[in-house]
């Protein structure tokens, strides 16, 4: 860390491993291409990456017309953050009106932060990002325009909680006249990012059907004999499906909560990816790993469930462990969970989940050859 950097400072890169500056962009960037429709994950071709829907901004209308959005996002939530003495990912969306476009918009530039660049930038430098005033309005549409896309999401999500709870025995719902939780920055962008791009799929789904597809290819070498397991490649599985059929019992939970929880199902993944992580790490089961040999079916399908589909939960839990450590002991678990974990990234959790499943299945076949399930 850098000489001289304040507790708030240590906290943000303490919990994200980056500056707080650098957090706020990664998320603000999130926002503003969820906004825009601009597909950022596609490798850059002869004219850069392509747009996300025919409405969306080319490569170069989005580098010069909305990336400076981005960056007073960023700063607006760096600021508003520190003012509250919160964490980035925690700031208030609402908070942010003011500061892109209103009244605090005038100091936004004044007082230190720190940008993780080799040489940090003065006043100057803040004062030409922050811009003209149509800057702030193209800002304040972004923000505006996820506010409105929450405000139905928080509903029927809360609606969904509602019923569950009911069924499961546990009332949690909110009490009469309780605040609604407020939309926090962290949340959203962990709620577009799962989403992907308007009419366009995730990225995660991709992912998720690479393995499906190994998993599929799997099965068939094994069914007609065209691959036949090794010693070795029933001991490999026959560790693996006990790790993914082993029921999620991470974090603790209060008493009185069934689970497993949404949390613990995400918070799971990490734990699925290191294990095979540290399997392949062993002299045993190398050949499985990436210094293995190509064209082993087994290989290939554990590393698209695990190194692509699972993986693409990692950095969600991470978020959602810290988050958790922070809840309040008395706040019932299904509102936190409707607070931080949107509809989206129950879809993802739940498509991970399926596909991790189906390759649980194949490994039970492998690591018991003589057995009918």
């Amino acid at each position: 860390m850098a000489d001289g950097q304040d507790d708030w400072e240590r906290r943000n890169e303490a919990a994200y491993g980056v500056v707080a500056w650098r957090r706020a962009v990664l998320n603000c960037g999130a926002l503003v291409v969820w906004h825009t429709g601009f597909d950022n994950r596609t490798p850059p071709g002869p004219r850069g990456p392509r747009p996300g829907r025919p409405d969306a901004p080319g490569a170069a209308e989005f580098t010069s017309r909305w990336m400076p959005v981005v960056a007073l996002l960023a700063l607006a939530a760096c600021r508003a953050a520190r003012e509250a003495d919160v964490l980035v990912d925690d700031v208030e969306l609402l908070a942010l009106f003011g500061w892109v476009d209103g009244p605090r918009t005038g100091s936004l530039y004044r007082g230190p932060l720190e940008t993780g660049e080799p040489r940090g930038r003065t006043e100057a430098g803040w004062r030409a990002l922050v811009g003209g005033g149509e800057r702030g309005r193209r800002a304040r549409e972004v923000l505006g325009a996820h506010v409105t896309a929450h405000l139905p999401e928080e509903h029927d999500e809360h609606d969904e909680h509602d019923e569950h709870a009911r069924q499961d025995g546990h009332d949690e719902r909110t009490p009469e006249g309780a605040e609604p939780f407020p939309l926090l920055l962290g949340d959203r962008a962990r709620a577009v990012r799962a989403a992907g791009v308007a009419d366009l799929a995730p990225q995660w789904a991709g992912e998720v059907a690479g393995a499906r597809a190994r998993i599929e290819r799997l099965e068939e070498a094994l069914r007609t004999g065209l691959w036949t397991p090794t010693p070795e490649h029933r001991a490999y599985a026959l560790i693996l499906h006990r790790t993914l059929v082993a029921p999620p019992d991470y974090p603790g939970l209060p008493d009185g909560n069934a689970g497993p929880a949404w949390v613990q199902r995400v918070l799971r993944m990490p734990h699925v990816h290191a294990t095979v992580v540290t399997l392949t790490d062993l002299p045993a089961f190398a050949r499985f790993g990436p210094a293995g040999p190509a064209e082993d079916p087994l290989a290939e399908a554990v590393g698209a469930v695990a190194h692509d589909a699972v993986h693409s939960l990692v950095g969600t839990a991470d978020d959602l462990e810290r988050l958790w450590a922070a809840r309040p002991p008395d706040l019932p678990v299904a509102l936190w969970e409707r607070a931080h974990l949107p509809a989206p990234v129950r879809a993802q959790v739940v498509a991970v989940e399926r596909v991790t499943h189906e390759l649980a299945m194949v490994l039970f076949d492998i690591a018991h050859p003589d057995t009918d399930r």
